[in-house]
């Protein structure tokens, strides 16, 4: 397991609109704005626009196409202070951050915690570059009980088809501390949600033993492998694989798997 702090205390849950995931990233940013990091509150001062004041609200996220639905009721409150609030955004890289709101991404945050003399702001900058941004590969047993699988889903997808790819994680409930399948469900651009790519347990019953795999739902692959076992009742014709995971997963792993998709 890595012996970085942030990485050890997170661990993603599939399911809720806000994952815990999202919401302890939250948290990882206020500690260090509260605590008066002076690059930090410098960047985000510069995005609103209000100079050395505090800042009023920052929405945080960590994946594209995040529920953006109560952004109006959030801004409806904060507008009843005393002061005007200003607005931040905090994510990935994208175009369409809708008014009033201004961008501030993650790379933003990893470049103002650069040369930090304070280890754990260090900590926190190797846990932004390795757990939201996805860069560095992932050990088995991370990528099974971290975001760090997920976030270098990510990165692999945003690199093959654009930063406005779409994504959800996608994993089975864990029995025993196993899983039939943890990954990501993705769309092609202008797509559906039909193909997923991720870890496979080998074995029936549930082992220690996963693949990396990609399935879909409508489209050929290259390399065909027939579906495994242990995803009996999931009735994706397509599947294709990377074999059994003995070292750790990288980026460029996955997108080898991502080029066996069929051209539309």
């Amino acid at each position: 397991m890595s012996d970085n702090l942030f990485t050890m205390l997170s661990a993603y849950r599939a399911g809720s609109r806000a994952s815990p995931f999202e919401n302890y990233c939250t948290s990882a940013l206020a500690y260090f704005l509260r605590g008066g990091h002076r690059m930090l509150n410098a960047l985000f001062a510069q995005a609103a626009g209000v100079g050395p004041e505090p800042l009023a609200l920052v929405e945080v996220q960590v994946e594209p196409g995040a529920d953006e639905t109560q952004l109006p009721a959030m801004e409806a409150v904060a507008r009843q202070w005393a002061e005007p609030p200003a607005f931040v955004m905090l994510g990935l890289p994208r175009d369409d951050v809708p008014a009033p709101w201004a961008a501030v991404t993650w790379y933003e945050v990893v470049e103002a915690l650069e040369g930090d003399p304070d280890p754990i702001a260090a900590q926190f900058r190797q846990f932004v570059l390795e757990d939201i941004l996805g860069l560095g590969e992932v050990p088995l047993d991370e990528a099974l009980t971290t975001n760090r699988l997920r976030a270098l889903i990510g990165a692999a997808l945003r690199m093959r088809f654009g930063p406005g790819v779409r994504y959800v994680a996608s994993a089975s409930r864990p029995v025993g501390g196993h899983y039939r399948y943890f990954g990501t469900t993705f769309a092609l651009p202008g797509g559906e949600m039909t193909c997923w790519v991720g870890l496979v347990n080998e074995t029936v019953p549930l082992g220690e033993h996963y693949h990396l795999m990609l399935a879909s739902k409508d489209r050929p692959v290259l390399f065909p492998v027939q579906q495994p076992r242990a995803t009996g009742d999931w009735k994706w014709p397509y599947w294709t694989g990377g074999g059994r995971v003995v070292r750790p997963i990288t980026g460029v792993q996955v997108e080898g798997l991502l080029e066996r998709l069929a051209a539309p």
